[in-house]
């Protein structure tokens, strides 16, 4: 069964019309929200989607005009799950790795359209994670400040544009290092020591090392990425370079101190 009360925009590509019929009958005794529309060719399938977007496609694999190929070239952002007879697994997978998100074997007694609800609902859910992910990556690359993510052992797994202009490092030469080659003071193990984890949700000032070893202050932020159990399995630090508030301060710091000594002599 569906797992969200979502209502869905779904075409089937189907060219047996009895394979249609039992598709629809189903969606109506299980009372699913979908709003179902059929094609039974890829001309017809080609029509519908130039003026209609959906959120899943069902393709059979051989149709009369073509086959479910034609479809996914037609589709680009909607996810599309094949359906093929028994033994045309190979096509299945073939067609898995070509850009489809799951594939669902037809048996004679049409059990497999009883997975196609929950096959629906992970496809979405999988499109929507990837569209997250890609928002995400989108913003944190973006970003001004340095991000870096590390392993649960402190090597670094990911950087963002600005941590190689910041750090001069190329992305291939910094990935796969021990976040250690930043500074003696980073946050580097799970050891009870020396723990990523007690920097956790915290911001510290120290000093980052750049590729050639010139040393410049930075704001750093580490937290933890959790899963679904709150059981960390990665790092990521946010630091900021903060040379030009450091050397605003020690002006201001410098001012002062004249200051306070031009009053002493003035007293």
């Amino acid at each position: 069964m569906v797992m969200e009360n979502s209502r869905y925009k779904i075409l089937m590509v189907e060219d047996e019309e009895l394979y249609r019929k039992a598709f629809m009958r189903f969606v109506k005794e299980e009372e699913l929200q979908y709003d179902c529309t059929e094609a039974e060719s890829v001309s017809e399938a080609r029509s519908i989607l130039s003026s209609e977007k959906f959120d899943i496609v069902l393709a059979d694999y051989s149709l009369g005009d073509g086959t479910a190929f034609d479809i996914l070239d037609l589709v680009k952002d909607t996810p599309i799950i094949f359906i093929t007879g028994i033994g045309d697994e190979k096509v299945a997978v073939k067609a898995w790795k070509a850009g489809a998100y799951d594939y669902l074997i037809k048996d004679f007694e049409r059990n497999y359209i009883k997975a196609i609800p929950i096959t629906i609902e992970n496809a979405i859910k999988h499109k929507k994670a990837e569209e997250q992910i890609r928002l995400l990556t989108g913003a944190v690359m973006s970003t001004d400040d340095s991000v870096y993510i590390t392993d649960m052992e402190g090597n670094i797994i990911f950087v963002n544009k600005a941590f190689c202009e910041t750090y001069e490092y190329g992305e291939e030469e910094i990935i796969g290092k021990h976040v250690g080659i930043l500074s003696d003071e980073e946050p580097q193990s799970t050891d009870e020591k020396d723990s990523c984890q007690d920097f956790d949700n915290r911001e510290v000032d120290l000093y980052h090392r750049r590729k050639d070893g010139g040393e410049f202050p930075v704001s750093l932020s580490v937290s933890a990425i959790r899963d679904e159990n709150e059981n960390a399995f990665a790092f990521v630090g946010v630091a900021r370079d903060i040379s030009e508030r450091i050397f605003i301060e020690d002006k201001v710091r410098t001012l002062n101190l004249k200051l306070k000594r031009g009053s002493r002599i003035m007293g």
